[in-house]
């Protein structure tokens, strides 16, 4: 059983250990520090570069949703605005007006970038908060989201993937290899029975483990070394 799940943990560790260092990072008990002494434990030199992946993970997910932000509350509605004034300024001859305009919307875009950018900065750069057992992270995120806003729904979506997944639980269940359609009357008491029966069959099968035979023949040995 042990050598199953190593080789699951093996098999999706690679894949699913740089999201779970989001989900560290995004916990204010122990952001990156946690990451970076446990991945320079681990892998050594490696692990310094390793936590700058982190790092640039976690950018590249605040300017994805910094994106999706801005158009969610963009829309139509800014685009009909924008296109307002635009017609008013041109029939009134100010295209110098409109190309400051223009000039304006591209500084103020470049400047929420750089926001979006220092938001997660100053996060990493604030004090991490005390270790407790009875700390809600939920309730932190959700308080600190007019501070944080992008880091927040970046946590929403997080924090919300359940860390267990149906391929480990399947290495630890065989209920399934034991009922079936057309064996599912079985009593509780029999089908633990068929469960230890299968495993201890299957241990038998890996090494060899002392019967009761063997032992009462070790008994007539030693009786007869006696005599």
């Amino acid at each position: 059983m042990a050598e199953k799940m190593i080789e699951k943990y093996n098999k999706y560790w690679e894949n699913t250990h740089g999201f779970l260092a989001v989900a560290v990072v995004l916990d204010p008990r122990f952001k990156l520090s946690l990451i970076k002494y446990y991945y320079t434990k681990l892998y050594g030199s490696l692990g310094l570069d390793m936590v700058e992946e982190v790092k640039s993970r976690c950018c590249d997910l605040l300017t994805l949703y910094e994106s999706k932000i801005k158009k969610k509350n963009g829309g139509e509605s800014s685009s009909n605005v924008m296109n307002a004034p635009s017609t008013y300024l041109r029939g009134r001859g100010t295209s110098r007006s409109l190309s400051d305009y223009e000039s304006f919307l591209d500084q103020e875009k470049r400047g929420k970038t750089s926001h979006a950018k220092s938001e997660l900065d100053h996060y990493l750069e604030e004090e991490q908060l005390p270790r407790c057992e009875e700390f809600d992270i939920l309730a932190w995120w959700k308080t600190n989201g007019i501070k944080y806003p992008t880091l927040q729904a970046i946590a929403r979506d997080v924090l919300a993937v359940p860390v267990s997944t149906v391929a480990s639980e399947s290495a630890f269940s065989t209920s399934g290899r034991v009922l079936n359609e057309r064996r599912n009357r079985l009593t509780s008491k029999t089908l633990e029975a068929l469960m230890c029966n299968q495993s201890w069959l299957t241990a038998l099968g890996r090494e060899e483990i002392p019967t009761i035979d063997d032992e009462e023949s070790d008994n007539d040995d030693d009786i007869t070394n006696v005599d």
